[in-house]
């Protein structure tokens, strides 16, 4: 019986929109998820400190208020630097937060300035956008009230996305929570943020495998 041995070797290569792509590792993004973390064309994770300050001149470091680990909380998020963020005029409504570790953008936030269109491409005013839109956008964030004991605000959260609502302390009693009393609040403002350390970790072991050959055995006579 005689074997015949094919080898095959595969490379991959994404194409997806941003106004900056310099890092390697940003071609193994899945493009249907580079998608949910994009706003105004840059995807976070594949836009960079450096790369913001060639698009403008202007850029400049001013504070964040992290609503969801407000002044009173203890712990900070590992995802990028707490209470720091980058922006420009050129770019209203959209302060850019970047990665502890590297320059990429892990998080970019959303204020009251903000006109345009969330990722999954709603479009939005951040000026009348009220708790009940972002109902009628996301029904399923109706069961994700909450809020830590250190936070201001009640979050409303899916895996990329957290859309704000000032907690109303005057209002007696806090719990169970006054849901309708919410509907109408405006909503503070939004962030979208990931973790490009588990993207890439993850995407290089997928990497690793793809640059291994792959044998195929076929049997012939």
């Amino acid at each position: 019986m005689n074997f015949k041995i094919a080898f095959s070797f595969f490379l991959v290569f994404y194409s997806l929109t941003g106004h900056a792509q310099t890092n390697d590792q940003t071609s193994l993004l899945d493009t249907s998820f580079s998608k949910k973390i994009t706003v105004s064309g840059f995807c976070l994770c594949q836009t960079t400190l450096p790369d913001l300050q060639r698009l403008s001149n202007d850029f400049k470091p001013i504070e964040v208020e992290e609503m969801d680990l407000g002044k009173k909380c203890i712990a900070q998020d590992s995802r990028f630097e707490n209470g720091k963020g980058y922006f420009s005029a050129k770019f209203p409504g959209m302060i850019f937060q970047k990665d502890q570790s590297t320059d990429q953008i892990s998080k970019i936030r959303l204020t009251k300035d903000f006109k345009g269109n969330l990722p999954d491409g709603t479009p939005i005013d951040m000026h009348n956008l009220r708790l009940r839109d972002v109902f009628n956008i996301y029904p399923k964030l109706k069961d994700t009230w909450g809020s830590r004991g250190c936070s201001d605000y009640w979050h409303f959260a899916n895996d990329t996305l957290f859309f704000y609502v000032k907690v109303d302390t005057t209002k007696k009693p806090q719990f169970p929570i006054d849901e309708a009393y919410y509907y109408d609040k405006p909503i503070e403002a939004i962030d979208l943020m990931v973790s490009c350390y588990r993207i890439f970790e993850k995407n290089e072991r997928y990497k690793q495998l793809l640059n291994d050959p792959i044998f195929f055995i076929d049997s012939v006579n």
